[in-house]
């Protein structure tokens, strides 16, 4: 008798484990399918208020509105956006936690070399390029040129003498400029600031020669004639100023240095049907007709449909393309 019912404990006991099993696959299963069932947290790897920021949140809201969940931006600046970059690195890949990236990914690993703990390629899976800002190289209008061509010859008949502004050490229009006095073979000081206003005011007051800006920091410059456009530093033109030329076109074939992208990324190993639902959303959000109104205001240019796969290719080149140009020119942050 005693061993018949321990006999019926031991099979209830049994069942008890089978059906507690059955219910954590169908739960896996369910999570699986239904992504995402809970909040939706997007680390900003900078204050809050700035370009990045902005994108991001006008993202989050669409994805929010979309998803049904809630999705969070989480800033984190510090240190060039590394900070907020190694926590999305190591997080886990479930979907879950997502980057701002940006044009920094690309660039830091050369910029601060043994001070990161993350590969931009390895640890990460991209998802989708949002928008990217055009530069533009301008000059004061008082400088006796009209063309890139008269705007190279103006410089190298005046070795070393002439200056370019940035935004400072390692920026996009540092990069941009580094690349465009390579290619033109000339030899120019550079003069960083911190922010681009005293680099955009320095042009105006014609104390440096020339620089690279994005078009929304010198957009009301230009309708003022305080600053002289020569080119954008896209292969093709710009939408807003079409009648404005390429580098490329204008002397410098294949010139393009981008004046800084925003997309979104994941941790690397995020199972790839979330990579694509959340591909398929933020396209959508980027190519609505409000949001482009938004992302052009700002002065951005946007990029919609790219797939992940594209995403990555961009990330690629560009890791290759700036760490060329920071090791050969030996470039260091302050």
């Amino acid at each position: 008798m005693l061993k018949t019912i321990e006999k019926k404990i031991f099979i209830l006991k049994d069942y008890k484990l089978y059906f507690l099993t059955l219910l954590i696959v169908c739960q896996n299963s369910y999570s699986a399918q239904v992504y995402p069932n809970k909040s939706i947290r997007i680390i900003v790897p900078y204050s809050a208020g700035g370009g990045t920021d902005t994108i991001t949140r006008i993202v989050a809201a669409g994805l929010q509105e979309k998803l049904l969940q809630s999705v969070v931006v989480d800033n984190r600046g510090g240190a060039n956006g590394i900070i907020g970059i190694e926590i999305v690195a190591n997080s886990h890949p479930d979907g879950y936690t997502l980057l701002s990236c940006t044009t920094a990914l690309a660039t830091n690993v050369s910029l601060y070399k043994g001070k990161t703990s993350y590969d931009p390629i390895m640890s990460f899976s991209p998802i989708s390029l949002i928008v990217q800002s055009t530069l533009m190289l301008v000059i004061n209008p008082s400088l006796p040129v009209r063309n890139l061509k008269e705007l190279i010859s103006h410089i190298k008949n005046k070795p070393d003498e002439l200056t370019y502004s940035s935004y400072g050490i390692g920026s996009s229009p540092h990069l941009a400029a580094v690349l465009f006095t390579s290619m033109s073979n000339l030899n120019m000081t550079h003069i960083p600031f911190k922010g681009g206003a005293p680099a955009i005011t320095e042009i105006i007051a014609g104390r440096v020669t020339m620089t690279f800006s994005t078009i929304s920091s010198v957009y009301s410059h230009l309708q003022s004639g305080k600053i002289k456009p020569i080119a954008v530093a896209t292969l093709e033109r710009n939408l807003r100023f079409k009648e404005i030329p390429t580098l490329s076109e204008s002397g410098l074939p294949g010139f393009e240095a981008a004046g800084g992208w925003t997309g979104v990324c994941a941790p690397h190993k995020t199972p790839k049907e979330k990579i694509a639902k959340l591909n398929t959303y933020i396209n959508i959000i980027s190519s609505a007709e409000e949001n482009q109104r938004k992302f052009l205001a700002l002065g951005y240019e946007i990029f919609p449909s790219l797939t992940p796969e594209d995403f990555s290719n961009k990330i690629k080149k560009e890791v290759i393309k700036w760490s060329k140009v920071i090791n050969d020119f030996n470039i260091k942050p302050e």
